[in-house]
């Protein structure tokens, strides 16, 4: 039984490792991989208030895939010693939706 335990987990990590690239290459690469759907142009990106050692970035992208994962927001943390990177996969109503809280808020407003 213990000869059996490094087998196993080398077969574990295989099994993911395949299953991450053939994600990677249906997608069109790493960011298509988290965004489930290939990312087919990037439409601009807005710099936020930086603090410190801390940037942030908010990306928009065109996705491929169906309606239901039209528009891609990325959002991107950078500091000293650290990167990270959180997609959100969207259809386009939900990224109406979005366009006008965002609108409210910069005009101060609340929206239901």
């Amino acid at each position: 039984m213990e000869s059996l335990f490094p087998f196993v987990v080398v077969a574990v990590f295989a099994v993911v490792a395949v299953f991450l690239l053939v994600r990677m290459f249906r997608h069109g690469g790493f960011r298509g991989m988290l965004f489930g759907a290939g990312v087919r142009r990037t439409v601009g990106e807005v710099e936020g208030a930086s603090s410190g050692l801390m940037r942030t970035r908010v990306k928009v992208h065109v996705l491929d895939g169906a309606p239901e994962r039209a528009v891609g927001v990325e959002l991107v943390v950078k500091t000293f010693a650290s990167y990270q990177m959180m997609p959100v996969a969207l259809s386009a109503s939900e990224a109406r939706r979005l366009s006008a809280h965002l609108d409210a808020a910069a005009r101060g407003q609340e929206r239901a």
